[in-house]
């Protein structure tokens, strides 16, 4: 789905909840219609409030449980700050336990909602699946600083 038709679908579940679709609503939509990010709260605020300096959090807060509510935004919740995605097909969040970074991997699940339903007679309300682990930036960081330290010390390798 593009862009400009999520927006869409944003704004028409604000109309339909009773709310009217102000400049600072339909930027924040816009927003988390173009970002491939999973942003906080905190994060939707400070980019949105770039444009609108006067928009609040609490338009921010209000904005996105409407959109949870409404099915077109999912809230991952985490101990310290909860994160919004837009993409809701079946995908793996793979985490990065040292920068945050959530970055959505769309792979065969190993088992299937309906899969559950049919063998065991479960009924999936909703489900998370996540890998933590080290992003490529963080591994890259790790390692230059590996290096650097090893070199600081004195344990460079010698060139033959």
């Amino acid at each position: 789905m593009t862009a400009a038709r999520s927006a869409k679908r944003m704004e028409a579940a604000l109309r339909a909840a009773g709310y009217r679709l102000t400049p600072q609503r339909a930027a924040i939509l816009a927003y988390l219609a173009a970002t491939g990010s999973h942003p906080s709260a905190r994060q939707v605020y400070d980019e949105v409030r770039q444009t609108y300096p006067g928009l609040s959090l609490a338009t921010v807060y209000n904005t996105l449980g409407i959109l949870v509510k409404s099915g077109l935004l999912k809230v991952l919740e985490f101990e310290l700050d909860n994160r919004y995605e837009t993409n809701l097909t079946p995908h793996i969040n793979l985490i990065c336990t040292r920068c945050g970074k959530i970055q959505d991997l769309v792979a065969p699940l190993p088992i299937s909602a309906e899969h559950l339903a049919d063998k065991v007679g479960f009924q999936v309300l909703d489900y998370r699946m996540e890998y933590y682990g080290l992003c490529p930036d963080c591994q890259g960081r790790i390692k230059n600083r590996q290096s650097a330290t090893k070199i600081n010390k004195g344990e460079q390798y010698e060139q033959s």
